[in-house]
């Protein structure tokens, strides 16, 4: 019989799949989107390069 803790097993898988992110982006959301924007002819920016880049590291961290 095998003598492995699997409670502890569990929570290693768990913490293996954790993101840790820096949101530090959202303080700095407003002022990124005003120097994004600034002389921008037509559309406004809606979101900062920041919060993309968050979303793309997501999404690839989900797919590996």
């Amino acid at each position: 019989m095998s003598d492995k803790n699997w409670k502890e097993y569990n929570e290693a898988l768990v913490r293996r799949g954790e993101i840790l992110l820096d949101m530090e982006f959202l303080d700095n959301w407003s002022k990124e989107l005003n120097i994004m924007n600034r002389g921008k002819e037509g559309t406004r920016f809606r979101y900062p390069e920041s919060f993309i880049r968050l979303l793309a590291i997501i999404h690839y961290s989900i797919t590996i």
